[in-house]
């Protein structure tokens, strides 16, 4: 190298040294006095080098001895051991000083990532005050492995205030998820909705971490990482084994959709276009049916139809035989169901949600397609109370109290519209020969996409078996035909981009449909 090659690399290295060195003491002062002293070293070896690679690995190499150097003699210089004279209230003097002192900053630190058997024995023997008899007896252990415990308690905290803390991704950037359930009894509604939950689930899912890893991957203590963890292994989400936790049911990331969108391209692209033109062609003929609602704006009627032929298609396709027999595996309660997370988009304007309510006294049927570009999803909110009102609305006013104030429920949800004096279905409704109408009108297109969905299922299992841990495959072989549903958001996606739809802003919801029967 070069004189002013050599300068210039000396140059370029100071910022990066200096980050590195900030990066590894946490002091500003500290870390420009190493910089300076680890570049100053390197500067006097300008003709040592013969190539730019030798010089770098001098310079990190020195970095490393000079750093190593700085911990020895900063731990001679003030350490601070947890011993039996922090005791007795002490614990506040120490937490004032913490602020202050650096070195109790780390051992506070440390103590906050240790895990539930560790930390309960050195707080109360530290904190509480209690004698190794006392600890003994509260937590039923014998005194031999008290002192076991805070002997390890002391060693992993020295240990962990020389190390760099490097805290996960998932502590400043955490994902959300939400969970998808297939058979029968569900007994995870409505639990594991937390960001710690979703995030202990995401942390686990590659690779076995004992909690004092989970704390460092989410930067939580693990004070407030153990009752969730508890509950996620009482529910078989996750797996315990020799202190170490594992996700047990797949997660599919945003990677996984984006890779299967990537391959299924071309076909979604067409899939879009004969959807757009099928539904084009037949606008005027489905107006002529009569069906309430039938005179709706042209834009949620699209929506209408859309809505319908992806659920025929997607959603229907899960009850069709031969082929399609699903293997449903066995959750923790003896349930054959499939469980799963999948991380939300974080637009959420093409999200879908699908249900469906059947009252067999009635013969009605409400089918949902949500698509948050249109608003809030509608399918949670539906009851059996109001489904029969709905129905109700179709022959007749409400009369009761009880019916008026189910109607009031129905207006301010959107399910109902107040015209006049009068209360009105704000979906379109569809009696079943007015359906069967409309099925012939559809012709083939529902099956053609199911039969096109069907051939790329190994498409899909390729693409699962590609981001997903090797003990979870097995899983999402047999699940692979449950994600075909989310193709609906390429698919409405695409069908917004070019304009052909619009949100639907005023007037009837287009994606909620009743089917009534008899």
């Amino acid at each position: 190298m070069t004189h002013d090659e050599y300068s210039e690399q000396i140059a370029q290295m100071s910022k990066s040294m200096f980050r590195y060195c900030l990066s590894r003491t946490n002091s500003y002062s500290d870390a420009e006095d190493l910089a300076q002293e680890i570049l100053l070293i390197s500067s006097k070896g300008e003709n040592s080098f013969p190539n730019e690679k030798a010089f770098y690995a001098f310079v990190w190499r020195t970095a490393e001895n000079i750093l190593r150097q700085w911990y020895r003699d900063k731990n001679r210089r003030d350490t601070t051991e947890l011993d039996d004279t922090i005791s007795d209230g002490s614990w506040e003097a120490l937490e004032e000083q913490a602020a202050e002192n650096e070195q109790l900053r780390l051992i506070t630190r440390e103590l906050s990532h240790l895990n539930s058997n560790y930390r309960h024995v050195i707080v109360s023997h530290y904190v509480d005050g209690l004698s190794v008899k006392d600890i003994s007896e509260r937590f039923s252990l014998s005194q031999s492995m008290v002192k076991y415990l805070l002997f390890q308690s002391r060693k992993r905290i020295r240990e962990g205030i020389n190390m760099e803390r490097n805290y996960g991704k998932l502590s400043y950037q955490p994902i959300k998820l939400s969970l998808f359930f297939w058979g029968e009894k569900n007994n995870y509604y409505g639990k594991f909705e937390t960001k710690l939950c979703q995030n202990i689930l995401m942390a686990c899912y590659y690779d076995r971490l004992n909690e004092e890893q989970i704390s460092l991957q989410l930067g939580v203590p693990t004070a407030y990482l153990e009752d969730d963890i508890k509950e996620l292994v009482k529910y078989g989400l996750l797996n315990e084994k020799s202190g170490l936790y594992q996700t047990n049911v797949p997660i599919i990331t945003h990677e996984v959709f984006d890779d299967l969108a990537r391959k299924n391209e071309q076909i979604l692209r067409d899939m879009t276009e004969d959807i757009r033109k099928k539904v084009d062609a037949i606008l005027d003929k489905v107006r002529e049916i009569g069906f309430y609602g039938s005179d709706m704006p042209k834009n949620s009627l699209k929506w209408m139809l859309v809505s319908l032929i992806l659920r025929m298609s997607y959603w229907s396709m899960l009850h069709v035989e031969s082929d399609l027999e699903l293997d449903y595996p066995t959750d923790i309660f003896g349930e054959k169901c499939f469980r799963f997370f999948i991380e939300d988009d974080p637009c959420g304007s093409f999200e879908t949600g699908i249900s469906a309510y059947n009252d067999r006294e009635d013969d009605c049927a409400i089918a949902f397609w949500d698509v948050e570009i249109n608003g809030m999803a509608l399918h949670s909110e539906i009851s059996e109370t109001r489904v029969k009102m709905l129905m109700m609305l179709m022959e007749r006013q409400p009369q009761t109290e009880s019916e008026k104030l189910v109607c009031a429920e129905l207006v301010e949800l959107g399910f109902a519209i107040k015209e006049g004096d009068e209360i009105k279905p704000n979906l379109p409704c569809i009696k079943e020969d007015e359906w069967d109408k409309l099925i012939g009108l559809l012709s083939n297109l529902p099956e053609e996409i199911v039969d096109c969905a069907l051939d790329r299922t190994d498409i899909i299992r390729k693409v699962l078996r590609e981001h997903t841990p090797a003990h979870l495959i097995k899983y999402t072989d047999k699940m692979a035909v449950l994600l075909y549903y989310k193709e609906v958001k390429h698919i409405m996606r695409s069908l917004c981009e070019i304009g052909w739809l619009l949100p639907i802003k005023d007037g009837m919801i287009g994606t909620t449909v009743m089917i009534l029967e008899g």
